[in-house]
């Protein structure tokens, strides 16, 4: 099976409808799966530890436009915690925080420790493939170590274990295409 793998989508219309549409031409047959931080919050972490019952639209970016294309299951990111904490908006916490697909773990990335250079420890997981976004950078770990990251090229994963960013929507229209039976995973930039 195919599978859309996007994230840090951050209320971008135009940059997401761009993705959508690369991704039907491209993989149309693909499951899209998003990997969090789809909403915009614009309340930043600081004032969100102590600002309760904000009216959703002081506190996020929300755009029937940009709703109309939500139309896959994703995970949850730190955007919607926090939009859902000084908001009250439960529906902010309707997504997942870890999600398995074949072979493959998906996580925001949020929930990893990073050091003061925004690198990642990660998580203990039980399969081979962890994708996940957070930091917005495209990128294939190898034994912890980052790889540089072909575009347009199938990258066979096999049997090894990989930690996988998809990279961001909002900043480069970036997303992953995994495919669980060849065991590839071709990143892509629309």
């Amino acid at each position: 099976m195919q599978y859309a793998l996007l994230g840090d989508l951050h209320s971008h219309y135009k940059r997401t409808k761009s993705v959508l549409e690369h991704i039907k031409e491209v993989a149309p047959q693909a499951k899209i799966i998003g990997l969090g931080d789809l909403f915009e919050c614009t309340i930043g972490k600081k004032k969100a530890q102590v600002i309760r019952n904000v009216q959703i639209e002081d506190a996020a970016i929300i755009e029937k436009k940009f709703l109309s294309l939500l139309t896959f299951p994703s995970i949850i990111g730190n955007q919607e915690e926090r939009i859902a904490l000084v908001t009250g908006d439960a529906r902010f916490l309707q997504y997942e925080e870890v999600r398995n697909i074949e072979h493959a773990t998906l996580m925001h990335g949020h929930q990893f420790e990073w050091d003061e250079d925004f690198n990642p420890t990660f998580p203990t997981i039980h399969t081979p493939l962890l994708f996940f976004g957070h930091s917005h950078s495209a990128a294939i770990y190898v034994n912890g170590q980052r790889q540089t990251v072909p575009y347009n090229t199938p990258l066979v994963v096999d049997d090894k274990c990989y930690q996988i960013n998809v990279g961001a929507v909002v900043e480069n229209k970036e997303w992953c295409l995994y495919d669980s039976e060849a065991m590839t995973v071709t990143f892509m930039q629309a």
